[in-house]
This record gives structure tokens, C-alpha cells and sequence, in this order.
């Protein structure tokens, strides 16, 4: 899973992470955007949902535009594990540990918020929306129509499309339930269907998936040569840079003598492995928190969790984000088809159109559109590195993680969009500079912006 050693000086876990700061980008995007960024909780791509900017610090609309249409393409909202392993082998490890009288205090609670985080997954199904995830997707349809109110003021078109994934199809009933709530006029859909090609391309398969047309057989041989990628011997080997991490076996050992008696650790055949299942259950937890009647107990360090984080966004970096210079854009080139779709309907489209995914759709859609300040690939000679790298993936893929394109239409037709990520302001790719509508504005000129994506690389 994570990190690479070779830019970081070693760190010694009892001082050196308990003083952990707010990297400097993230402290300067929190100045920027006027966004309330705390402290993070270190949960990576488990981390529930939050705006990460306030409405009230958008940059208003041009007098005179009103706004026409909103595309959206949001990832699914929290769960729990998408199947069972870790939650089993660290109970099992925890009965080891009770039955041999080698647990701490902390690791008796551990056990006991264990075994009803399993008792609640069970119930909730693997892989299924929690109820935090019900109320993240409710809460983004209504910002949504708060954001755009005249949009939705009358009878407004509204497609809804998914993954055809159970938590995707759920995330899309519990945003479209709430927009209809919203706003009662919109012509909401009384069901919708589902495409693998824009909204699952990570895992087509020839055998499953018809390419049909031509874009769907790009997007089939892209996903494909994707899926040679995960399988590579060249991505095997930034895995194995990536675990080498100095520092994880050192954050390892300070979890586990949280929960057990040091005699206890020091039998574990591999300790890492043991850390690692109690990352995912604390991982996990965090999105079944209305399951388990309110945030559990915190049973990892948060400068521990900041380690095995650290190695999570590194790991998905180069497997589903910017990835290496050498090989881009193998990591996102399979959303083109989703891109592709979303600027075609930019001109004349109407209406929201809403599309319910998964990370792994939302961090290539990010890389495809080459997001300023956030798409920045790294050089093999350039291992990446969490505290320095803007692409982080707590920022980039929560839970229920967003591109929103708002478009608005004034004189003569003229259309402008504003790109919101994670309901944060954010700029196209920085070639499209010319489309912007004045300097420093973050509306572009529709027109300008689809020849710039369309030119000739």
C-alpha cells in the first residue's frame, strides 16, 4: 500500500509524528478557496463527505447569465468493507490476544467495537450504502438546487445515470429522492438505467461489455491496457518502493501495542499485515457511524494513521490518479469517453444531467480533465511524496466525491461554465487558460474551452 522512503528523511514515531502539520498546499488552498480545512483525520479515500468550500465564497455569475445546466459525476456515498477479510482476521487476532491475557485496555474496547462494527456490517451487507452515505448524497442534491435555484425554479430536465453497482444505483435514488423534495417542478425520471463505458470503465470486459460504437471500443482497449497496468512488473515495483517505507513497520509496532502486550506483538509472524486489518476496520467504521450510534473510538494514533495514509496515497497515485510521466496517461486515458461526453453536452445541453460512480471513475475524471493544481504527474526518477504532492486522496476521492460543471447562458447565447471538485472552485487544465473570461475568473467561455480540449495535443 504506501509511500516511498527515498525523499523522506526517516521519522521516529514517539516525537516526530506527534507533531505532524497541515501540508503547506493544503493549508495555502484553505486560504484561497476560504474553505474551513482542519487538521485531517487521516482516513484517505474512507473519509466521509464534507464541501470542501463554502458556497458564500463563490465567484458570482456575470449580470446577466443565468444558469441553464449542471452536470454532475459523483462517487458513490460511505460504506462499509466491500467484502469480508479484514474485519475477520483482526477479530480473529483480537481472540488470539484475549484468550493469551495480552490485551491492553485500549485493546479491550477495541474488541468489543469490533465485534459490533461486524455485527452492523453484517447487517448492512458488504459493499452496500451506509446511512451516511444516504445522507451525504441527499445533502449534495440539496446544495446543489441551493446553489441553482433559478435552474430548478421550473420544470427542468433531469438524466440520471449510474455504475449499475448496488451503491451507485442506491447513491443515485437518495440524490434524486432529495432533489425531488427540492425542487417538486424538475422532471425527474422514475427510473434510469446504467453504462459501464462512461461509469465503470476500470474493469470492461470484452467478453461482458459490447463496444458498439467506436468511442465504446476506445474506451474497451484503454480500459484493458488499464488493467495490464495493475498487472504490470513496472507498477509491482513502485508497490514494492512504496512498502520499503522505513517508517511503516515502526507505525505498525506503536498501533499494535496500543491494543496488546509487547510479547504478544513481538510473536506476530507479520505485524504490517496485522496493522494494515485494523486500519481498514478503523477505515471502515467511519462509514458505518450512524450503524454504530456515533463516531467509535479512536483506536490509532492519528500520526500513526498518517503513515499508512501517506503509503494509500502514493498507492493511488500511480493506480488510479496522475501516475508516472513515462506512462500517462494509461491511469485516466479510459475517461476519455466520459469526458468527451460532458463537453459535448456543454454547448446546447439543459437540465442536470447526474451520473453515480466510484473512485476509481472520479480520480481518472480529474486527471482527464487535467485539474490545475491537482493533475501533476511524476517523473520515475521523482517518487511521490504525500506531504509535498497536492494530490492527496482524502481531497481528491472521498466518500461521495464530485465534479460539478455549472453552466450559465447570457447576450446573444454566449455560454459560460464553472468547474466545481468537491464543491471547491477549481480550474481546467492549465492549456485552457485563454478560455477563462477574464483573468483569474473561474467562469470559461464554453466555446473557447471545448477548442481548447478538442485541439490537436
Amino acid at each position: 500500500m504506501h509511500k516511498t522512503a527515498q525523499r523522506r528523511k526517516p521519522m521516529r514515531i514517539p516525537d516526530d509524528m506527534t507533531r505532524r502539520r497541515l501540508p503547506l498546499w493544503l493549508a495555502a488552498l484553505a486560504l484561497l478557496t476560504g474553505s474551513a480545512v482542519q487538521a485531517s483525520s487521516e482516513l484517505g479515500s474512507k473519509t466521509p463527505y464534507a464541501p470542501q468550500q463554502s458556497a458564500d465564497r463563490y465567484e458570482a455569475a456575470p449580470a446577466g447569465y443565468t444558469p441553464v445546466a449542471v452536470q454532475l459525476v459523483a462517487r458513490h456515498g460511505s460504506r462499509g468493507l466491500t467484502k469480508p477479510g479484514p474485519d475477520e482476521a483482526a477479530l480473529k487476532r483480537w481472540r488470539e490476544a484475549e484468550a493469551a491475557g495480552a490485551l491492553t485496555p485500549l485493546g479491550v474496547r477495541f474488541g468489543a467495537a469490533l465485534q459490533r462494527f461486524i455485527a452492523a456490517q453484517r447487517q448492512l451487507g458488504y459493499g452496500n450504502l451506509s446511512q451516511l452515505g444516504v445522507v451525504e448524497q441527499k445533502q449534495l442534491a440539496q446544495r446543489l438546487v441551493a446553489r441553482l435555484p433559478a435552474l430548478f425554479a421550473g420544470s427542468t430536465p433531469v438524466s440520471v445515470l449510474s455504475s449499475g453497482v448496488d451503491r451507485a444505483v442506491d447513491s443515485s435514488r437518495s440524490f434524486v429522492a432529495a432533489l425531488q423534495r427540492e425542487a417538486p417542478q424538475a422532471q425527474v425520471p422514475a427510473s434510469w438505467g446504467a453504462d459501464r463505458f462512461l461509469l465503470y470503465f476500470h474493469r470492461l470486459d470484452a467478453r461482458r461489455d459490447t463496444a458498439d460504437t467506436p468511442a465504446r471500443q476506445a474506451t474497451l482497449q484503454r480500459s484493458l491496457a488499464y488493467q495490464a497496468w495493475l498487472r504490470s512488473p513496472r507498477l509491482a515495483e513502485l508497490q514494492r518502493r512504496i512498502d520499503a517505507d522505513p517508517r511503516l513497520p515502526q507505525a505498525a509496532r506503536r498501533l499494535l501495542l496500543g491494543l496488546y502486550q509487547p510479547g504478544f506483538v513481538d510473536r506476530l509472524a507479520d505485524p504490517l499485515e496485522a496493522a494494515r486489518e485494523v486500519m481498514d476496520v478503523r477505515g471502515a467504521m467511519a462509514g458505518l457511524r450512524l450503524e454504530l450510534g456515533g463516531e467509535a473510538e479512536s483506536f490509532v494514533p492519528e500520526e500513526v494513521a498518517a503513515v499508512f495514509m501517506a503509503a494509500d496515497d502514493a498507492e493511488d497515485f500511480y493506480r488510479k490518479g496522475p501516475g508516472l510521466q513515462e506512462t500517462a496517461p494509461v491511469t485516466y486515458d479510459m475517461a476519455t469517453q466520459l469526458l468527451d461526453d460532458m463537453l459535448d453536452r456543454l454547448a446546447t445541453g439543459q437540465g442536470a444531467v447526474l451520473r453515480f460512480s466510484h473512485a476509481e471513475i472520479v480520480a481518472p475524471l480529474v486527471s482527464a480533465i487535467g485539474v490545475a493544481g491537482v493533475h501533476q504527474p511524476l517523473p520515475a526518477s521523482q517518487p511521490y511524496d504525500a506531504a509535498t504532492h497536492p494530490w492527496r486522496t482524502e481531497r481528491v476521492i472521498p466518500m461521495a466525491a464530485n465534479v460539478q460543471w455549472d453552466v450559465w447562458q447570457g447576450p446573444q447565447g454566449r455560454r459560460l461554465v464553472r468547474m466545481l471538485v468537491n464543491e471547491a472552485q477549481a480550474d481546467f487544465k492549465p492549456a485552457c487558460e485563454g478560455a477563462r473570461l477574464r483573468p483569474g475568473s473561474r467562469f470559461y467561455d464554453v466555446a473557447a474551452l471545448q477548442r481548447c480540449y478538442r485541439a490537436a495535443p
